[in-house]
């Protein structure tokens, strides 16, 4: 509160020295033009005498004794001014005009935040005192239903499907991220960054898988905007999984330049260019194989060997699904790294590393402990469903670059 008047108190200080001069400069005018005044009469009235003297209506001695009466009538006058106007005028005369003014800017200016402020919250102490002690800020979910109801009220709003969107995201809700992304995508058209973020969203909701709808919004994006970074490095991945590598190879050769400043990020875009190099050189150009060829081992990296108990042979059919991820101990459920074969591969070994990170910063390397993790759908979805075929080991030590023996034996209930 105390720093709260200070300031006030120099603001008001500051407003008084710029009328200040203006009020005293005033008064010493007043005083000067009086004394012209004075001085412009007794012109005129000596004037007058030298008319009657030469007229002939005063005499000598009349004419001498009148002009002497008034060069001493003016000489009291200018005196007087120069002695009882500087006690008096610019004493008080000089000064009274600013002690008002001063007296009104201050009365002004508090009366006038009385009114308009909010003085209250000058002492926060107070302002807390006076708060109701069960009242609470609303909480996050509060806050979401009123952004909801508003939506259902206004569907047009764009903003708000923005921010319900990139909330849902923090929430790793995403799901329904995906939902009002979407709503957001239908109402702005052709937006890369939106498209984008759609994209981001119903891939993260589908555990990384970008095939499908994530695919055409990705390509029509990075059409769109072909200079832009997200862009480009999510198309890189689209066409990494579906086994376009010579178009991945473009996309992250592209964004390799704008990334001069990020050297983490080159890091990564380097090892993508050299995966996808390497399976373009074992698949060749014209093919699009579903297990990516092995890489060699770049920086961080944890090698699985992956098996089906004998118990679940059976219930297995050739052309089903495998995926072999590697996600974090704690946090989000995304994968880190994955790579996708078929039952009609096992058993496999895989290397899963930053080359196959599903998210840019979402790397392998930034997490000391991960589960790793096969899992056979039967559906074919990368989201895992009741009925498909797990198995897990956790935690595993990312550092440690030993091999993890991995065997599908359990049913997701």
């Amino acid at each position: 509160m105390t720093i709260f008047w200070i300031i006030t108190a120099v603001m008001i200080l500051a407003a008084l020295a710029f009328i200040a001069p203006s009020l005293l400069r005033a008064s010493e005018l007043r005083e000067s033009d009086r004394d012209k005044q004075n001085v412009v009469i007794a012109r005129e009235r000596l004037a007058d005498l030298n008319r009657e003297h030469a007229a002939g209506s005063l005499s000598d001695e009349e004419y001498e004794q009148t002009k002497l009466e008034l060069e001493q009538a003016l000489l009291i006058d200018l005196e007087s001014s120069a002695g009882a106007d500087d006690a008096a005028g610019s004493g008080k005369v000089g000064l009274l005009p600013l002690l008002f003014s001063a007296l009104f800017v201050v009365a002004a200016t508090i009366s006038v935040y009385l009114y308009l402020g909010t003085p209250q919250l000058i002492d926060r102490e107070v302002t807390l005192a006076q708060q109701p002690a069960n009242e609470k800020l609303p909480s996050i979910e509060e806050m979401m239903t009123t952004l909801v109801e508003r939506l259902k009220e206004n569907p047009e709003d764009a903003e708000g499907w923005y921010l319900l969107g990139r909330t849902y995201m923090a929430m790793k809700d995403y799901q329904r991220a995906a939902f009002a992304f979407d709503k957001l995508n239908q109402l702005v058209s052709d937006q890369p960054s939106i498209m984008l973020a759609l994209a981001d969203a119903l891939a993260m909701s589908a555990g990384g898988d970008m095939q499908g709808r994530p695919t055409e919004l990705i390509r029509k994006a990075v059409t769109l905007a072909p200079e832009d970074q997200t862009a480009l490095w999510l198309a890189g991945m689209v066409e990494n999984q579906s086994g376009n590598y010579a178009r991945a190879l473009e996309h992250w050769r592209q964004l390799k330049p704008m990334l001069a400043g990020d050297p983490d990020s080159t890091q990564q875009v380097d090892r993508l260019i050299a995966t996808a190099e390497r399976q373009l050189t074992t698949s060749g150009p014209g093919s699009a194989p579903e297990q990516p060829a092995a890489a060699a081992p770049s920086g961080t990296a944890i090698t699985a060997r992956v098996s089906l108990s004998a118990e679940l042979a059976a219930r297995v059919k050739p052309e089903e699904r495998l995926f072999i991820y590697a996600r974090a101990l704690e946090g989000p459920k995304m994968p880190l790294a994955a790579v996708r074969l078929k039952a009609s591969d096992l058993p496999a070994t895989v290397e899963l590393s930053d080359a196959q990170a599903m998210v840019p910063g979402m790397n392998l390397s930034k997490f000391p402990q991960v589960v790793v993790g096969a899992r056979i759908s039967r559906s074919g979805n990368a989201i895992a469903a009741s009925g498909d075929l797990l198995g897990e080991v956790s935690p595993v030590t990312v550092s440690d670059q030993a091999v993890v023996e991995l065997v599908i034996d359990s049913v997701v209930p």
